[in-house]
């Protein structure tokens, strides 16, 4: 018996008002949900539906695997969209009408898909938080899943998983993977049984979180025959993020450096920190990008304030922190605090194979060891003027120091070597090439702290951010993607429209896409929609007819207009899962395939399979579970249903556009795809790829008004026509799918 409808959402009342409750870890929410649902028995409910739609789906994926025991999963799967959306019933016999107005705003930027991460790190998260976490929490924060691999040690193989995961917080997991010996990233390269296991690691984890589009983010040389290979079997995109001179580093393996030339040829986008590093890599790659280090500069805002760590110090306070290790001029530092008595030098941070006995020695040096980031801006408060005193080396000379960036975040002058990374930053540094110039910076930095001076440090870290790094990281690496043009055609059915571009706009992870909406002179709210939609989303173009074109000319309005290197044809009554565009664009890789086409509930050809969900969080199952037992498997077939196809640009172009001869619809897309197969080409519908199709959305009418079967004979004579043969109906046999097996071209070697 369905629940009163009152008593039915007052606990999804009660959920949505934990989510507020910014004090609380998403562990505890989930496990607070749980207490809630108990008394209204949820377990047995599950997905209950109540006629056109059903009780948020955050029940659905995100307490139900907590109740199957996972709850680290339960988070990480849930989190690439919001916490909250409408899911509706997916039952073709339900009504369009009776769905209801689900998308009664845009879905906001926080609940788009995003690309996954694969980040190939060069420290533990757990290590001195740094450019890698900062990175990549920033990148989570955007929305992208990030799955963080630990690089200090491997599974055993007599592990019973490929890997473990660990929760770090919202949208990143820390990733060990398997392997069968220790292994040292300064002294690889991965390669051998060890890569086989980690590449088994890797199959394992994007099948478990259902990983579709992702980028490896690589930060040593180490980690190339990994990347590559998650390139080529998988056509995830890889960045090399090199942060230092390989060449000169203390401890690294020649064998690791000698992998950087390559890595850096077939790296999509190569990312670097210092000029220095630029004028090296940039010959290898022309797509090379200088993105300096940064600082969180909210964070330190937040929490350079006024406490208890270095009271009644009774001297000036001249501060560091950071690591003391190679790099770091003791020497430099020990006459500096000779010359100057007065001040009390505080350095806090890890020690790492350098003698500081002289240093410690010292009456006016202060030396708290390794502290976490959370207290820097509080020691950072105490701070009169701050220090970087490396020595001049290979190594420095090729190093932005984040260091810089946090001390200005919290207004504080800066005295340090004569870095030549630092040469931007002329303006605003003190710089010196001795002892007792570095002291006497020390005074006129402290003599010159004005409020004035203060306001241009904070003015020039606000605009050194993570958040900016990340922006531009993503900006360029989205230009890498080949662009993908969308073309809906619209009809009326406002609800199913709504269904759809919210399905796409969740649910798309591929980067760079633009979507084009064609409307046939609607006349229910279809067109005010679109218009105010158009606004909000930058990506939505909207052409809206005076009159009923058919679907032929309207797909070809909007295929005119579009700018792709792909072309996507999308009913509107169409819903479309994760993962949906990148595993299309996939097999289209392979310069033999003109059309490619998916599996779904409802079509009148062999791509038709049987489904077994009602819900659309179901189907969102139904379809992780299909694609990853048929991953990369397609069959060959007569004629693709243009509910949802995908071609290049270049067979469009051999192909023409869709026949408009075939007026509102019906065997435009059998006259395509003859088309595309006497071009040569092959037609291929991808098992591992699923769409929902609610069918006969706008043709439905068209048999309740007798007007169906006189359309469809008269098209088909038309067909018949054109090329001299008579149509056979399809039949709904079973297709034999056979891996895919993609033809790639070598990677172009553009170093000298």
């Amino acid at each position: 018996m369905m629940p009163n409808l009152k008593s039915f959402l007052k606990p999804i009342r009660q959920i949505r008002l934990l989510s507020n409750d910014s004090d609380m870890s998403s562990y505890d929410r989930l496990r607070e949900s749980l207490r809630i649902l108990v008394p209204y028995q949820w377990r047995r409910l599950g997905v209950n539906l109540i006629r056109g739609f059903m009780a948020a789906p955050f029940i659905y994926n995100r307490i139900i695997p907590l109740l199957r025991g996972n709850a680290t999963e339960a988070v990480i799967k849930s989190s690439r969209r919001g916490d909250f959306y409408e899911s509706v019933t997916l039952l073709p016999h339900i009504p369009p009408d009776e769905i209801g107005q689900i998308l009664s705003q845009p879905v906001g930027e926080a609940e788009k898909a995003r690309p996954d991460i694969i980040c190939f790190s060069i420290i533990d998260w757990s290590f001195r938080y740094q450019r890698p976490q900062q990175l990549m929490s920033r990148f989570a924060a955007d929305g992208h899943r990030v799955f963080y691999i630990k690089p200090s040690r491997f599974l055993s193989k007599a592990s019973s998983q490929h890997f473990s995961a660990t929760f770090i917080k919202k949208n990143i997991l820390e990733i060990e993977i398997t392997g069968t010996k220790d292994f040292d990233i300064y002294q690889g390269p991965l390669e051998g049984e060890n890569l086989n296991h980690a590449l088994l690691s890797l199959d394992d984890l994007r099948r478990r979180f259902n990983i579709n589009d992702a980028m490896s983010y690589v930060m040593i040389p180490f980690w190339h025959d990994l990347a590559m290979e998650t390139k080529n079997k998988w056509d995830w995109r890889v960045v090399y993020d090199c942060m230092d001179d390989w060449d000169t580093f203390p401890g690294i393996n020649k064998a690791v450096t000698a992998c950087e030339r390559s890595l850096s040829i077939a790296s999509d986008l190569v990312v670097v920190t210092a000029r220095r590093l630029f004028d090296k890599l940039r010959p290898y790659n022309p797509n090379t990008l200088l993105v300096r280090n940064a600082a969180d500069f909210r964070f330190y805002q937040e929490n350079c304030r006024p406490n208890d760590l270095l009271h009644n110090m009774g001297t000036p306070v001249i501060g560091y922190f950071g690591a003391i290790a190679d790099w770091f001029d003791i020497d430099l530092m020990v006459e500096v605090a000779r010359l100057r008595p007065q001040y009390t030098f505080v350095l806090v941070g890890g020690i790492f194979d350098v003698d500081i006995s002289e240093l410690r020695a010292l009456p006016n040096v202060r030396l708290p060891g390794q502290k976490p980031y959370e207290a820097m801006p509080q020691y950072l408060y105490h701070f009169d003027a701050c220090l970087i005193p490396f020595k001049i080396n290979p190594v420095t000379e090729a190093t932005d120091p984040v260091k810089l960036y946090e001390y200005f975040s919290g207004g504080k002058p800066v005295v340090s070597v004569r870095l030549p990374e630092l040469e931007d930053y002329k303006d605003y540094l003190y710089l010196a090439d001795s002892a007792e110039e570095f002291a006497g910076k020390i005074d006129q930095a402290i003599s010159e702290n004005t409020p004035d001076r203060t306001a241009r440090y904070l003015e020039l870290a606000s605009r050194h951010t993570w958040e900016e790094r990340c922006h531009l990281i993503e900006t360029n690496l989205k230009s890498r993607a080949p662009l993908v043009s969308i073309i809906i055609v619209t009809f009326n059915n406002l609800a199913l429209s709504r269904l759809c571009l919210e399905s796409l706009f969740r649910s798309t992870d591929y980067s760079n896409y633009e979507v084009i909406v064609v409307d046939n002179n609607s006349s229910d709210d279809t067109r005010s929609f679109l218009t105010e939609i158009s606004g909000l989303e930058k990506n939505l173009k909207i052409i809206l007819n005076d009159v009923n074109y058919g679907f032929a000319k309207a797909n070809n309005q909007g295929l005119d207009i579009s700018s792709g290197d792909y072309l996507v044809l999308l009913n509107n009554d169409t819903i479309v899962p994760p993962g949906w565009l990148s595993r299309l664009m996939r097999h289209l890789q392979d310069p033999q395939v003109g059309m490619v086409g998916p599996l779904t509930n409802f079509v009148g050809n062999e791509s038709k399979i049987k489904a077994t969900y009602r819900t659309w969080a179901e189907m969102e199952e139904f379809s992780q579970n299909l694609i990853w037992v048929n991953d990369l498997k397609i069959a060959d077939i007569h004629m693709l249903a243009m509910f949802c196809v995908a071609m290049r640009r270049d067979v469009f172009e051999q192909a023409g556009p869709l026949d408009e001869q075939f007026g509102i619809g019906m065997f435009e897309d059998d006259d395509y795809s003859l088309r595309i197969k006497r071009l040569g080409y092959r037609l291929i519908c991808a098992a591992d790829c699923f769409v929902h199709h609610f069918g006969q959305a706008a043709f439905g009418k068209l048999i309740n008004e007798g007007r169906y079967d006189n359309l469809f004979n008269e098209n088909r004579a038309r067909f018949e026509n054109k090329w001299e043969l008579k149509w056979a109906p399809h039949q709904n046999v079973n297709l034999e799918f056979n891996l895919h097996d993609i033809s790639r071209p070598p990677t172009v070697n553009s170093g000298p």
